[in-house]
């Protein structure tokens, strides 16, 4: 069989399906990825071919600020607007006729995306292929009779305040996405498609009249009572990345620290202004009894090695964070959903700082099932980390939420899931070429 991979080119869009994909190519698919340049050198580390951007052109979380320097500027309503149009929306037509034209060659029998690659959505409508969609905890949708509004780190809303405030933020979304829908209706017009009203958009990808199966990484148990899960959906678990190289060996003082070590991440995406967390983190411990593992992600670690020399900080471009979290008793991040689900799933509580990139909604879901202390801030203090730190490790009750959850994460065979899902579905459908 012949199986299309395609994602946004972000890590926590690209990295989870690399197991699905390098588990499908053992059994003797033919498995491909379309990818732009950045994300086709770390294709080709899974053994696999790339099908390369031709017309599209390749926006990553590296140059997104350098090809539009006003990101960064924006907040709130703004920067929705800003990357529902320009980051999602508009790459999705180039994308298509790209795929368009790769079937020429690579004649396809499915197309497996993550749900924010809005070229899926014309894949199916267009090219009638089956399409498979890895969705997620916290996945953006305004569908469902109690929506919670993504973007905005709301909790489900329980007073007559709160669903005022849940309807102000519903129409701010609404408002500030229109560009990115005309954008994306313009495509749809060309290719002979209905227009989608905007409160279709954000999870059109996962609809039963595009995606055969919607594969939903993480756990029920993770997101809020009752949020909305498309009806061709299920749940997958934490979905971690393929493992591709022998792990370099943690630093002895891990070891020597073992059960006393707290680690901190910015991600690999927002990581450049290390003042965000990086530091704060670091001044809240530095001196302390705990030993701090800063993971920079390759950005700016000489910089600060040179200028926080303490005994109880190490400072790394990065470390293996499967070997390192068995020794972990706190990890402070930004919320990144691969990184949260693989400190979970070895039992490490969170205390979580990041309020962009969707990362609030991950994070107060967190929060609202016990699993961490919400710092609610892209720039928290050393205060702040200080004092969440001891609530998080103060907290026996959170311990229990979050051994319960490893248990359960670890129920899930993740990979399997979707290996039998895409391959079942297809089987039962009309036959296609092997």
């Amino acid at each position: 069989m012949r199986i299309l991979i395609a994602t946004v080119p972000a890590a926590g869009h690209f990295n989870p399906l690399t197991g699905p994909a390098v588990r499908l190519a053992e059994l003797g698919h033919d498995v491909r990825w379309y990818a732009g340049p950045a994300y086709a050198a770390r294709v080709k580390r899974l053994g696999l071919e790339v099908i390369p951007y031709e017309e599209a052109t390749e926006i990553t979380g590296d140059n997104v600020n350098a090809l539009f320097p006003e990101r960064p500027k924006l907040r709130g309503a703004k920067a929705i607007e800003f990357d529902a149009d320009v980051f999602f929306a508009r790459p999705a037509h180039a994308q298509f006729r790209d795929i368009r034209n790769a079937r020429e060659r690579f004649p396809f029998d499915a197309l497996l995306i993550d749900g924010a690659f809005y070229a899926g959505y014309l894949v199916a409508k267009r090219l009638d292929v089956p399409v498979f969609v890895m969705g997620s905890i916290a996945a953006p949708s305004l569908r469902g009779r109690n929506a919670v509004t993504p973007f905005f780190g709301l909790r489900p809303p329980r007073t007559f305040l709160g669903r005022m405030v849940n309807r102000a933020a519903r129409a701010m979304l609404v408002s500030g996405s229109r560009k990115g829908v005309e954008t994306f209706n313009g495509y749809l017009a060309e290719e002979g498609l209905p227009a989608l009203a905007v409160e279709d958009y954000f999870d059109c990808t996962q609809q039963p009249d595009v995606a055969r199966r919607v594969f939903n990484v993480g756990l029920p148990e993770l997101d809020f009572p009752d949020a909305y899960v498309p009806p061709n959906a299920e749940w997958v678990g934490a979905l971690l990345p393929h493992r591709t190289a022998a792990a370099a060996p943690l630093h002895p003082r891990v070891i020597e620290r073992s059960g006393r070590v707290v680690v901190v991440s910015q991600g690999t995406v927002d990581n450049h202004d290390p003042q965000k967390l990086m530091i704060p983190a670091i001044e809240a411990f530095m001196g302390g009894d705990r030993l701090l593992v800063v993971v920079t992600g390759g950005v700016g670690t000489d910089e600060l090695r040179a200028r926080y020399q303490h005994d109880n900080l190490l400072i790394e471009d990065f470390v293996d964070f499967d070997l390192l979290f068995p020794h972990t008793e706190l990890y402070v991040t930004n919320g990144g959903l691969g990184g949260v689900l693989l400190a979970l799933s070895h039992g490490v509580p969170l205390l979580v700082a990041g309020t962009r990139e969707g990362k609030g909604d991950i994070n107060v879901r967190l929060a609202y099932r016990g699993l961490a202390v919400d710092l609610r801030s892209e720039h928290p203090s050393a205060r702040a980390i200080a004092r969440g730190t001891q609530r998080v490790l103060s907290d026996s009750d959170m311990r229990v939420r979050v051994a319960a959850v490893k248990t359960a994460l670890a129920a899930y065979d993740s990979v399997g899931i979707i290996e039998r899902g895409l391959l079942d579905s297809l089987a039962t459908a009309d036959p296609l070429t092997e």
